[in-house]
């Protein structure tokens, strides 16, 4: 990208941030080296900002305590790791946009919701498979999820240490190959 279009997209995302409107002159549209249209740069800055919204209220949860809540018991003062991600993604939601983005109750329901994707972004979310002895990989056997923060970590409500914590993406290397799946823009964030 040039130096203005870089230039733009930092004061959208700063109005973005700030809650005020975005010029129209910074909505043009970003293009790729090969002329192909990526995305507005209103759109980059909007998805930008809602990404950190996203992180900045798995971080609020940090310390909150550990408890198997079944996805229709979810509160905010404890809950498990599915509880979390839905606190997480309808906070963050809720203040960069004005609406909340509501996840399923259950683990399998919040992977669908979404895309998996290979490279994650801080906002997707994580899923693992903490029981590797039942040989099943992916297949809707996974059994804890966390929110993806960037740097290879991710924040997780996790029943070992009875709070909510972050961890590196492979959880101290006992869960190699996590699945990511990105959740808001699927969902029109």
């Amino acid at each position: 990208m040039s130096r203005r279009i870089n230039r733009s997209l930092a004061a959208v995302t700063l109005l973005a941030l700030s809650g005020l409107a975005v010029p129209q002159a910074a909505a043009s549209t970003v293009s790729d080296s090969g002329g192909r249209t990526v995305a507005s740069e209103t759109e980059v800055a909007t998805l930008s900002a809602v990404r950190s919204a996203v992180v900045r209220a798995a971080k609020n949860r940090l310390g909150v305590p550990y408890k198997l809540e079944y996805g229709w018991t979810c509160r905010e003062t404890v809950m498990d790791c599915e509880c979390f991600n839905r606190n997480a993604i309808w906070h963050g939601t809720k203040n960069a946009t004005g609406r909340g983005l509501q996840l399923n109750y259950w683990l399998q329901g919040q992977i669908n919701q979404g895309r998996k994707v290979a490279t994650p972004r801080p906002g997707d979310l994580v899923f693992w498979d903490t029981n590797k002895r039942d040989g099943i990989r992916y297949g809707g056997d996974l059994d804890h999820t966390g929110i993806y923060i960037g740097n290879g970590k991710a924040i997780n409500a996790n029943a070992y240490y009875g709070k909510v914590v972050t961890q590196s993406v492979t959880l101290g290397g006992t869960q190699p190959d996590p699945l990511f799946v990105d959740v808001l823009g699927p969902n029109g964030y």
